[in-house]
């Protein structure tokens, strides 16, 4: 006899949420403070210490110090200011719910998933931006921490500016015409280009979440949510402040009643006590210490879904408005259409974004030609410095200007051909040991400047002196032809 199969409905299961945050570093003792946890030298209470040693560091920044100074290297880029007090680095931190990761019984196996999440963060910043990766292996659910500089190369452009013309309009108002202005390819510091507004967080988990986390059995969190993060930090501290006020006896409180007692002095009654106590009853005082997160968890999934109504009826409204009497067929039109734009917007960011990279390249080597250029003139120049020193002498040395004189002694010590050189003008009486002319040696320039001096004068004694020409000049014969007096 068959048994009759029994159908119903099952609920299917919830992936887990890929877990991305973004945090601003806007100052340099933020960044520190950041990498001290990071790099556990700061106290990190629910890391494991005896588990240190499975970190691992993805770029050549493995401490706070090394953070800043690749922080900086990219910071030296920057060609142009767009804020007062910008952004200096972002902190991006991925990760999962424990129970996600294959190591406690889930699906993502935690290296891959952040291979993939590392890969996805340089797509959208540039490989090169990216200052700093690790690894965190130490707590309950592994850890990727991600510092990025968020470096933003624009090409060069045309903008349209609104300025003062001079004098006043009919009205009485100043005037103002509209300019174009060129602007120059540059690099500025903008986190709010990639992170400024809510929109470009929503779509960044939502990106996030689609190439990075459903390859990893990973969902997107809910969309529009009003909650809030709440820290390791307040969570412990909220257990914390529980137990002290609910667990632990005084010894006070247990004085000798009786011969019983005699055998066990109170502190070691209140001790044991108190560690009964907290063996039965600290999973109930910490469900009490949390319940005031739990109750506003509650309130903000309620907003959460306050808010999502609220969307999807304003859309609803939107979309009513423009595909209301088309038929389905100019619906499909112009859902093709505006794919159709969309994908030209896309190809046209894409190609800005590679001509400012070219731009760029382009500045990049015309500054290294220039700096080589610099370099070979100085070179040059080095090297006839040194051919003159091997051939000059002590007198003619300290004749020298004194800035030419002071890097000629530089010289004269670091060169090993002028070692010669060097133990002529050290031997002479002209110069003390740093190269600084003597009392004697500005003498013998003095001397030598005058005698110089004397043999560029003209003896008006010993020369013979020119013929002085007769008083009477002679005759002059007038001019003949078209200019002479006739005309």
């Amino acid at each position: 006899m068959k048994s009759r199969a029994t159908t119903g409905t099952t609920t299917p299961k919830r992936l887990p949420p890929a877990i991305l945050r973004m945090k601003k570093l806007k100052s340099w003792s933020a960044v520190a403070t950041s990498g001290g946890h990071t790099w556990r030298t700061l106290p990190v209470p629910h890391a494991d210490p005896e588990r240190a040693h499975l970190n691992e560091d993805w770029r050549d920044a493995t401490s706070p110090d090394t953070l800043r100074m690749a922080i900086e290297e990219r910071l030296a880029l920057v060609t142009a200011t767009t804020a007062q007090n910008p952004v200096l680095c972002v902190e991006y931190l991925v990760t999962a719910r424990a129970e996600a990761f294959t190591e406690h019984g889930g699906d993502t196996h935690a290296p891959e998933y952040f291979r993939d999440a590392l890969a996805f963060l340089e797509a959208r910043h540039g490989a090169d931006n990216v200052a700093a990766v690790n690894v965190q292996n130490d707590e309950a659910a592994p850890h990727l921490v991600v510092y990025v500089v968020p470096l933003l190369e624009r090409p060069a452009r045309t903008v349209r500016k609104s300025v003062f013309a001079g004098g006043r309009d009919e009205n009485g108002k100043l005037k103002r015409v509209t300019k174009e202005v060129h602007q120059p390819a540059e690099v500025v510091l903008s986190a709010d280009h990639y992170n400024g507004t809510p929109a470009k967080l929503a779509a960044l988990q939502t990106d996030f979440s689609e190439r990075v986390g459903a390859r990893h059995g990973l969902a997107r969190g809910l969309e529009l949510s009003a909650a809030s993060h709440t820290t390791n930090k307040a969570h412990h501290q909220a257990l914390a402040r529980a137990m002290v006020g609910h667990i632990g006896l005084a010894a006070e409180e247990l004085e000798r009643r009786g011969r019983l007692w005699a055998k066990e002095s109170p502190e070691e009654q209140a001790a044991r006590l108190s560690e009964l106590i907290h063996e039965h009853y600290a999973p109930v005082i910490a469900r009490a210490a949390t319940a005031e997160h739990d109750r506003r968890r509650a309130a903000e999934m309620e907003e959460t879904a306050r808010r999502h109504a609220e969307r999807y009826k304003k859309t609803a409204g939107e979309l009513a408005a423009f595909t209301h009497g088309l038929s389905d067929t100019q619906q499909a039109e112009l859902r093709q259409t505006a794919n159709h734009w969309r994908r030209e917007a896309e190809e046209r960011k894409r190609l800005e974004a590679q001509e400012a990279h070219q731009q760029r390249l382009e500045a990049e080597r015309e500054h290294k030609r220039a700096a080589m250029e610099s370099r070979q003139k100085l070179e040059r120049r080095e090297r006839a410095l040194v051919e003159r020193l091997k051939t000059a002498t002590p007198l003619a040395f300290a004749g020298a200007d004194e800035a030419i004189r002071r890097e000629c002694w530089g010289l004269l010590a670091g060169h090993d051909d002028l070692v010669e050189a060097f133990d002529r003008m050290s031997a002479s009486p002209y110069f003390d040991s740093a190269g600084h002319l003597t009392d004697e040696g500005r003498c013998a320039v003095a001397e030598k400047n005058a005698t110089e001096a004397v043999e560029r004068s003209p003896d008006v004694l010993t020369k013979p002196q020119p013929a002085m020409p007769d008083a009477t000049p002679p005759p002059r014969t007038p001019p003949t032809g078209m200019s002479g007096p006739g005309m």
